[in-house]
């Protein structure tokens, strides 16, 4: 079957690259069944011929009325798709939609008829505010990272910014690279607008958000930078837990330790780009 990645070596590699995330997603255990999504903006790499492309499925409703996204297309994994099928072939297991004129639909142009994740309005919410605010970060990723996932079931760790503390604590690679912290919103109904608009509010001031026992959503530069995002945080969740396992509670460094990472490596306090 023909593809819309033949002869596009831009949109080929990106969509490469989503595959290989969604494998280290279900090797890590991250991605259960069909849990998880990703959506990546691939507008970019779209040329006449693609914008001449006809839809595949019926027009569909997003939920929101989205201005920035006007005429935009986003690769998105389908709904009911897993992750591990998703790594082998990503055009069976996921589609490129086109956003309508009226900002509040989409329609499906290739490869597939396969509807996209139920969470694409929190998804397409979070590209909007990327696009209206001008950054050059193009993929959202929701994943179900154990970890964290479990330390957001501990009411310590929902109170302002303690998880974040504790994380950079753990280990200073975690604080250089993830120098905004993680966000935590309280549990909402998955899929819901509300779930979406109290991800909104925390993605401003941070690159990964914590859906309370639920899982992260995290953006950046492309789907492998939103993933390192989320990994490096997990990482310290786990060392965390394993002192914990020891029969202490670790003491992490100290805050001196933290600022001197901080103004050592001149770590941004908001968003880079």
């Amino acid at each position: 079957m023909k593809s819309i990645l033949d002869g596009r070596d831009g949109l080929k590699a990106v969509i490469d690259q989503v595959a290989e995330v969604a494998g280290y997603l279900w090797e890590k255990g991250w991605a259960e069944r069909n849990g998880g999504n990703i959506t990546v903006n691939v507008t970019e790499f779209m040329d006449d011929e693609c914008k001449a492309l006809p839809a595949i499925a019926p027009v569909k409703q997003i939920g929101l009325v989205l201005p920035q996204l006007k005429g935009k297309y986003f690769y998105c994994k389908g709904t009911g798709k897993r992750m591990r099928d998703l790594a082998r072939n990503p055009m069976q297991n996921g589609s490129i939609v086109r956003i309508c004129d009226d900002c509040a639909s989409y329609e499906i142009i290739a490869d597939c008829p396969v509807a996209p994740t139920s969470e694409l309005p929190t998804h397409l919410a979070l590209q909007n505010y990327l696009l209206e605010t001008g950054s050059c970060y193009k993929a959202t990723l929701h994943t179900h990272p154990i970890e964290l996932v479990a330390m957001s079931h501990i009411k310590r760790f929902l109170q302002g910014d303690e998880m974040t503390r504790v994380l950079w604590s753990m280990i200073p690679e975690t604080l250089a690279f993830a120098p905004l912290g993680i966000g935590i919103v309280p549990y909402g109904l998955p899929s819901s607008v509300e779930l979406a608009n109290a991800t909104l509010e925390k993605i401003k001031e941070h690159d990964v958000v914590l859906w309370e026992k639920h899982g992260t959503v995290a953006v950046g530069q492309d789907i492998m930078d939103a993933f390192d995002q989320t990994d490096v945080l997990c990482k310290s969740a786990n060392i965390y837990m394993c002192a914990r396992n020891m029969g202490s509670e670790p003491d992490g460094m100290t805050a001196e330790a933290m600022k001197e990472v901080q103004d050592v490596f001149n770590l941004p306090k908001k968003r880079p780009c």
